[in-house]
């Protein structure tokens, strides 16, 4: 942060901030997890430096009702992974947060472009980098295997057009895409894409921005059998480092967004030896601060600056 400590504190003890997340797990968790608490590692860490810094942060369900957002300096948005089970109230409480007085971080625009993952054709646009894919329904199976036997792709990932943590992801082959599709209500909106193998190997690379700036890289594999690369079904996570033309080039994708953004994870995995978007996390995406020291106060200090940076008066 900028300005004297004295600033600092002055402007931290006034700040009342909301860390929301989900009040359950979303639906397509149907299995046991004997210590779902662990699960919001990522806010406990997150609270406690906003304590460190004097700072009145409390976890805040998005669903509650009858919240006065305005009671807040600032929301940030974490672990509000059911979303995805109520996305047109969720996308309502979102708008309800930017028209109050507090700091929505990140802000609404991000939110609504990143929560349907139509989001991928516009970077495509932009001229980032991602996994080729097509899209389509069931009903529309047999062009959509056209359009597979055209690209030439044999190994396939089936994904919902919404989603969160792998849910409902399926991997099958081209010759067996319909089977795939029948497991997808008819009418709903999938994306097909090429499977990557690099994931298997090399692994998925997650690039965690705060505050613009890179704070740590993960390295994600499924486990033995999968290819879902996510704690949550057993696959492996660690900080690792890379290589700087990496960074660049994740970092280079991040700057053709037309965002300010609080923090971002950007998913790639190398195709044909050049990283591309899976996946770009603007809303609630694990951060895994418990593997990267210093992480949550990096998190915590950009969240102070963005709400010193709003305060401000203009020169």
């Amino acid at each position: 942060m900028t300005g004297t400590g004295s600033d600092q504190a002055s402007l931290a003890r006034r700040l009342r901030i909301a860390v929301l997340r989900c009040e359950r797990l979303p639906r397509f968790v149907t299995w046991e997890i004997p210590d779902v608490e662990s699960l919001f590692d990522d806010d406990h860490r997150l609270l406690d430096a906003f304590a460190e810094r004097g700072v009145d942060a409390e976890p805040v369900a998005w669903s509650s009702a009858e919240v006065d957002w305005n009671a807040y300096d600032a929301v940030v948005i974490r672990s509000t992974w059911d979303y995805v089970d109520h996305l047109p109230q969720f996308l309502e409480t979102v708008a309800a947060i930017e028209r109050s007085s507090a700091l929505l971080l990140n802000p609404e625009g991000a939110v609504r472009w990143n929560a349907d993952k139509h989001y991928l054709d516009d970077l495509d646009r932009l001229g980032v980098p991602i996994v080729p894919l097509v899209r389509g329904t069931p009903r529309t199976g047999a062009r959509l295997s056209a359009d597979i036997s055209e690209s030439g792709w044999d190994e396939l990932v089936v994904k919902p057009a919404v989603g969160v943590g792998g849910s409902g992801v399926v991997r099958t082959t081209a010759a067996t895409l319909q089977q795939a599709l029948d497991a997808f209500p008819p009418d709903a909106e999938v994306m097909v894409q090429p499977f990557a193998d690099a994931i298997l190997d090399e692994g998925e690379l997650s690039f965690i921005f705060i505050g613009g700036s890179l704070s740590h890289v993960l390295r994600k594999r499924p486990a033995i059998g999968d290819f879902r690369a996510h704690g949550i079904y057993g696959g492996t996570i660690e900080v690792s480092d890379v290589a700087d033309s990496d960074v660049a080039e994740v970092q280079a994708m991040l700057t053709r967004l037309p965002y300010d953004l609080l923090y971002a994870r950007v998913d790639v995995v190398r195709v044909h030896g050049r990283l591309a978007v899976l996946e770009l996390e603007l809303i609630e995406p694990m951060l895994y601060f418990g593997l990267a020291p210093g992480s949550a106060a990096r998190f915590a200090e950009a969240t102070l600056l963005r709400f010193e940076r709003r305060t401000r008066p203009a020169r």
